[in-house]
C-alpha cells in the first residue's frame, strides 16, 4: 500500500483512515468547511500583504481570477462596483449551496452534490476548490431557474443556456463568499443513469434536511476517468498526485464496503482497467 504522503507513517496514516471510518458525515462535512475557509482568507491575506495600497475589493478580483479564471473574475468586478461597502464574508458552504437548493426544489429540479466535496466525505477530507451541483435540467426550465438564482449569485446567462443546450455546465459566483458553485448537466448516457440510481441522502448539517450526494463509486470512476485523460494527454510524463491521492484515499476509507465487482465492470466499460488496477494497488485492495 502507497502511503498518501512520504511524511506520513504507515501507522498514523492507519489510524487516520479508521478516525475517518468513524466519523458521521456531518463531522467531515465540518472539516471540509473548516478547511475551505482557511485558505480563502489565508490567500487574500497574503495578498493584501504584498499590495499594501489595494483595496479589498481588488483582491477579491485577484483571488477570483487566480482560482477561476479571468471572465468570472470580470463578472465579480462588476457587481463589487455596484456595492460600495462590500467586504468579503468567510465562507459558509451551506450557505453558498442552499440558495440554488432552494430554487432547484420550487422548480423539482433533481439534484445532487459531486465533486470534490463527494469525494472527500468519502474519502480523505480537502478543501473545496469549488461546489458541483448535478441537476436534471429541462431546457425550458432554465429562464425560471435564472430568474431565481439572479438575486444570489454572478452569472453569465448565455453561457448557462449554451450549457443546458450542450448538457455540460455552467458557473455561479457567490459574491459574499467569492464560491463558485458549478451546476452540472448530465449527458444522460448510461453511466450517468446507472450513477443516479446510487445517489444517497447524508446528513452533512445537523440543522438541515438530509443532503443527496454522489457515491463513492460514481466520484472513484469519475475521477479515475479524468486522472487517466490527463495522464494520456500528457507529453512531459508528469501526473496529477493530487487527482491520484483523492482516489487512492476513498478506496482506503471505503475498502471494505467498496462494490469492488461493479467497479471493476466500470473501469472496463470505461477502457481503464488498468488505470483502476493500479489505484487498487496503491491503496492495498490489489487482493481484495
Amino acid at each position: 500500500m502507497r502511503p498518501q504522503s512520504v511524511d506520513t507513517h504507515p501507522e498514523t496514516e492507519r489510524i487516520m483512515i479508521e478516525m475517518i471510518r468513524k466519523a458521521p458525515m456531518h463531522k467531515r462535512f465540518r472539516l471540509v468547511q473548516a478547511l475551505t475557509q482557511g485558505a480563502l482568507w489565508s490567500n487574500i491575506q497574503v495578498w493584501r500583504e504584498s499590495h499594501r495600497e489595494s483595496s479589498e475589493q481588488e483582491a477579491a478580483v485577484h483571488i477570483v481570477s487566480c482560482r477561476y479564471g479571468a471572465a468570472l473574475a470580470q463578472r465579480v468586478q462588476a457587481a463589487l462596483e455596484t456595492r460600495a461597502y462590500w467586504h468579503v464574508q468567510p465562507i459558509d458552504l451551506m450557505a453558498t449551496l442552499l440558495p440554488a437548493l432552494y430554487a432547484f426544489d420550487h422548480l423539482y429540479v433533481p439534484y445532487y452534490l459531486a465533486g470534490s466535496i463527494a469525494s472527500s466525505l468519502h474519502g480523505m477530507q480537502q478543501l473545496a476548490q469549488d461546489i458541483d451541483l448535478v441537476i436534471d435540467l429541462p431546457a425550458h426550465e432554465l429562464p425560471a431557474l435564472l430568474a431565481l438564482l439572479e438575486h444570489h449569485y454572478v452569472f453569465d446567462q448565455d453561457e448557462a443556456q449554451e450549457a443546458v443546450r450542450a448538457r455540460t455546465s455552467f458557473p455561479l459566483i457567490q459574491v459574499d463568499s467569492l464560491m463558485k458553485v458549478d451546476v452540472l448537466l448530465p449527458q444522460g448516457a448510461a453511466f450517468d443513469t446507472a450513477m443516479r440510481r446510487l445517489v444517497a441522502l447524508y446528513t452533512l448539517d445537523e440543522r438541515y434536511p438530509p443532503f443527496r450526494v454522489a457515491s463513492v463509486c460514481e466520484m472513484l470512476l469519475v475521477k479515475l476517468q479524468r486522472y487517466q485523460c490527463d495522464e494520456r494527454s500528457r507529453s512531459d510524463g508528469m501526473r496529477d498526485d493530487g487527482e491520484w491521492n483523492d482516489i487512492v484515499g476513498m478506496l482506503k476509507v471505503q475498502g471494505p464496503d467498496l462494490d469492488l465487482v461493479l467497479l471493476e465492470q466500470w473501469a472496463g466499460t470505461l477502457d481503464m482497467t488498468a488505470t483502476w488496477r493500479r489505484a487498487l494497488a496503491d491503496a492495498g485492495l490489489d487482493d481484495a
